[in-house]
């Protein structure tokens, strides 16, 4: 391997470009190779940040020995069969969230990176977030843990709400909220019960666009979540985490626009950017994109172990959350993760 890691980036969009932009930036990071069905999105990307070829073949990224590490930026459908060329390919992996849109998926991915021996990160960039990291110093151990994400209703026509491609809002955003709250919590997800359904796509009804549920935690923690995507939460913001450690409280709003934290039984009682380094105040590193990129290179560039990051059993069990959460809704019944 040389001084950098070479990268190559599957799915040259919204996620990829983001991701490139930040990886721009970093010293021991090479933008090798873009992939993209549409070569135009992978070249406009290189005239933005600079790559050494764009291609609409994936396995060439798989056959450049000077590629170390893939992002797969794509559409959900095509997160397994990528991720799994990937490892095979001895490729360090980068996936977006969701790690897939099935468990079985999920657990076929875990296989192959670990039968070749590769790392993998799951896109939850929100562990890399000053905010997050902020909630869970004040209250380490929380009793009892209130979450949202929750949207305007996204278009039927959306990629996103398609079942095979996306998966709905409860599966293809919610796996996000699920990964915090089980970070937040600090103990694996034993049950979960909920209530929900389709309630704002009854055109496409085979997705899952709503969720309310609750959560049990190894150590005893209990959670509310909510997801979905029936309106905009004018006061609160889109994601909304609240947490009570019985003598304090924390409480995170307008995490996706302007976040702030406020304090019970904590001084001083507030955080906002302000409370960060200049260099910080902005969305990409505010929301953890900027840390988890460079803890992504340091991981496979220097072997340092990323320790905020998802991995791929988390990636696993975010999907799970989401999974049994609609199984809990169609059966009435609670359960076990």
């Amino acid at each position: 391997m040389s001084d950098k890691v070479g990268v190559g980036i599957i799915g040259c969009g919204g996620m990829g470009s983001h991701h490139a932009r930040n990886l721009a930036k970093i010293e021991g990071a090479h933008l090798r190779g873009f992939a993209d069905v549409r070569l135009e999105s992978a070249q406009n990307l290189h005239n933005e940040v600079g790559c050494d070829y764009c291609t609409t073949q994936v396995q060439d990224l798989f056959d450049d020995d000077q590629i170390d590490l893939v992002l797969i930026c794509t559409h959900h459908d095509l997160h397994v069969p990528l991720a799994i060329q990937a490892a095979e390919a001895g490729k360090q992996v980068f996936v977006e969230k969701p790690l897939a849109l099935t468990i079985e998926g999920c657990e076929q991915i875990q296989e192959a990176v670990e039968r070749a021996g590769v790392k993998l990160m799951a896109g939850f960039q929100a562990r890399f977030s000053p905010f997050i990291a902020k909630l869970k110093a004040v209250i380490p151990e929380p009793l009892v843990i209130v979450g949202q994400l929750v949207d305007p209703r996204w278009g039927d026509e959306s990629w996103a709400n398609d079942p095979i491609e996306g998966g709905g809002n409860v599966l293809s955003q919610g796996c996000h909220m699920f990964d915090v709250m089980y970070w937040l919590a600090g103990a694996e997800p034993v049950t979960i019960y909920a209530e929900g359904g389709n309630l704002t796509h009854p055109k496409i009804p085979e997705i899952t666009d709503s969720v309310v549920a609750t959560i049990r935690f190894a150590n005893g923690c209990v959670a509310s979540a909510i997801n979905g995507d029936f309106g905009a939460p004018a006061l609160a913001g889109k994601a909304f985490y609240e947490l009570f450690g019985g003598t304090k409280t924390a409480t995170l709003y307008g995490y996706y626009g302007t976040p702030t934290i406020k304090f019970w039984g904590v001084e001083p009682a507030e955080f906002t950017m302000e409370n960060l380094p200049p260099e910080a105040r902005n969305s990409s590193a505010a929301h953890g994109y900027v840390d988890e990129m460079k803890a992504l290179i340091d991981w496979v560039g220097k072997d340092i172990d990323p320790v905020n990051a998802a991995k791929v059993e988390d990636g696993v069990r975010a999907t799970k959350l989401g999974i049994k959460a609609i199984e809990a809704i169609k059966t009435g019944q609670p359960q076990h993760l």
